[in-house]
């Protein structure tokens, strides 16, 4: 029960904490919003990769495909945010 409890806060404070986020973001310009988008996608990105070049290189991992298909992921995401695919023109 109090471990449950414990979830239950730490899921609600996150939740909390995301809004408080989201309610600042949306009161940004669009070029800093622009920006922080693309810091986003490229830490994404990076996120994605490294984790699954992680999971490929445990031994002890069953699901080397499902580890290279999240590193190719990664990569494709990576890829598209450098050529700019991944984020809208900004008209301001």
């Amino acid at each position: 029960m109090v471990e449950g409890l414990g979830i239950f806060f730490t899921v609600l404070l996150g939740v909390g904490i995301l809004h408080w986020v989201s309610l600042r973001f949306v009161r940004t310009s669009k070029v800093r919003a622009k920006n922080l988008r693309t810091i986003f996608w490229y830490f994404y990105g990076i996120f994605f990769l490294s984790f699954g070049l992680l999971r490929f290189s445990d031994l002890d991992s069953s699901n080397k495909v499902l580890a290279l298909i999240q590193a190719g992921i990664g990569l494709a995401v990576l890829i598209l945010v450098a050529m700019g695919k991944m984020n809208e023109e900004v008209k301001e």
